[in-house]
């Protein structure tokens, strides 16, 4: 199993926030978290996430690394940009690197990457449960139409991470399946009631 540590490789990154001072209270702080946001999206599609700012990628993925980091780079460009030309300030660039890793530190951030796996599932599946439950109270149209959007970027979400976590070895499969077909159980019971 550990030699599943050749084919894989750490990202890290440091994305510019919306929460530095000069920007907080700027016009540019809905511009700076909408980029953020998306571009936090776009690598965590990437791979299995360890901590706040490292993922695991397989290599397989690895190819698809630069063309992300390119499109990040140039959405935060024109903002940080323009937020730099009309507040008179510096401001730093995303820093995002895909680096080598070693068989110590994949066992590491094996161990994370599993860690926060286990305990995002477990959320996940209580919160789709507690959705679950409350499916007898009457909802708008449009909340049910909201929850079914939500539950179907969840499984998404949880598609993509079943894939990554075959590639480091995480034996989840079976937990992150049973989510699934209780997001779609549920969701088939939502659009009954739409």
């Amino acid at each position: 199993m550990w030699e599943r540590w050749l084919n894989m490789r750490i990202l890290v990154y440091d994305l510019v926030s919306e929460n530095r001072k000069r920007i907080q209270k700027s016009k540019f702080r809905k511009k700076v978290r909408a980029i953020r946001v998306k571009a936090t999206e776009m690598l965590h599609q990437l791979g299995v996430r360890c901590t706040e700012s490292v993922i695991l990628v397989p290599d397989t993925r690895a190819g698809s690394v630069d063309a992300v980091i390119n499109k990040i780079n140039g959405m935060f460009f024109k903002v940080l940009s323009d937020a730099e030309s009309a507040l008179g300030i510096t401001l730093p660039r995303p820093v995002i690197r895909l680096l080598d890793i070693t068989e110590d530190q994949f066992a590491v951030f094996r161990e994370l990457a599993e860690r926060r796996l286990y305990e995002a599932l477990g959320a996940n599946i209580h919160r789709v449960s507690k959705i679950a439950k409350s499916l007898a109270d009457r909802k708008s149209p449009r909340k049910v139409e909201n929850l079914i959007s939500s539950l179907k970027k969840l499984k998404r979400e949880w598609l993509n991470i079943r894939r990554h976590v075959v590639d480091l070895g995480i034996g989840i499969q079976d937990d992150i399946d049973y989510l699934i077909r209780t997001i779609d159980d549920v969701i088939d019971s939502l659009k009954g009631q739409g």
